[in-house]
């Protein structure tokens, strides 16, 4: 269990900075103008937490599809919030509520059948 909170916290830290490299330009005047500066700068943290994510994730998933749908349904908890905050995006919606569903299944489903 470890392991698997260990490689969340890198996976939330590396979906923040992905959203922040992507989607910065829409609430920045001076990340529009500067995209190649921001991303060069965030590349690297943001790279490191989703490796070192997937090899903690990899020790408890035993496998390598586990980390990624795990981290593809965890940004389904993470980007709402940055979306409603920065970019007044609502995510009460039918369609959203029903992709948060079936992402937590695919997590259930990695989680259970090992």
């Amino acid at each position: 269990m470890y392991n698997l909170i260990i490689s969340t916290l890198l996976f939330a830290v590396g979906l923040i900075i992905t959203w922040f490299t992507s989607y910065s330009q829409f609430i920045s005047e001076w990340a529009k103008q500067n995209t190649l500066l921001l991303t060069c700068l965030l590349a690297i943290p943001g790279t490191l937490c989703f490796v070192y994510g997937i090899r903690y994730a990899f020790e408890f998933f035993n496998n390598g599809w586990g980390p990624r749908f795990y981290v593809f349904s965890l940004s389904f908890l993470v980007y709402p919030f940055l979306f409603s905050y920065f970019l007044n995006e609502p995510f009460l919606t039918l369609k959203n509520i029903l992709c948060t569903v079936l992402a937590f299944a695919i997590i259930l489903i990695q989680m259970e059948l090992k």
